[in-house]
């Protein structure tokens, strides 16, 4: 699968030649999902990339270092998502995708 979606990131990669999977598993850190400890709009993205079997970085943020956190996020809200490569993703539903498309079996999202 080749992801093809537009997402917003701190640096430009080729979507052409890398592979979800890859974007989520390849890089010198690891996949981390930056959000509340609720549900949320970040659940499905948790969810997704656990039966997907991508190892990630669950960060709970309290939210009484809420506004702490807030001045360091991109555009003051969570979720984030911060690839191994170090790119930033802001929107749910492109980490979302991304995270589906990442399913190396091919069933959280068709081709």
């Amino acid at each position: 699968h080749r992801l093809a979606v537009h997402f917003t990131c701190n640096t430009p990669f080729n979507t052409m030649t890398q592979s979800a999977h890859d974007l989520l598993t390849s890089g010198d850190g690891k996949l981390s999902l930056h959000y509340f400890s609720i549900e949320g709009v970040a659940e499905q993205v948790r969810i997704t990339l656990s039966v997907a079997g991508i190892p990630f970085d669950d960060i709970r943020v309290p939210f009484s270092e809420w506004q702490t956190k807030k001045a360091t996020t991109k555009y003051g809200q969570l979720p984030e998502m911060i690839l191994p490569n170090g790119q930033l993703i802001t929107e749910s539903m492109a980490m979302l995708r991304l995270a589906g498309e990442a399913d190396p079996e091919g069933k959280l999202y068709p081709a």
